[in-house]
């Protein structure tokens, strides 16, 4: 925790997916939301992802992953 910031495990993800992107062995979506999983703003964060064009990365607290792409977001 640095200056009262805790990580959530989404960001954890996202971190290490920008370092994997970096030696280009990303197992994600180029342009994906990392998005934590159970939340009481999951599916609008989701929705929003959607109607932008990204695909949704969900993580649970223990950083476990799913991959959602937008068009199966939209036809929910």
């Amino acid at each position: 925790m640095k200056n009262g910031y805790v990580e959530t495990p989404a960001g954890r993800v996202m971190s290490e997916a920008i370092e994997l992107a970096i030696e280009e062995r990303s197992p994600f979506p180029e342009q994906s939301a990392f998005i934590d999983a159970e939340t009481p703003f999951t599916e609008q964060a989701m929705e929003r992802a959607a109607e932008d064009g990204y695909s949704v990365v969900l993580v649970w607290p223990d950083c476990s992953t799913q991959v959602v792409a937008p068009e199966e977001i939209i036809q929910r």
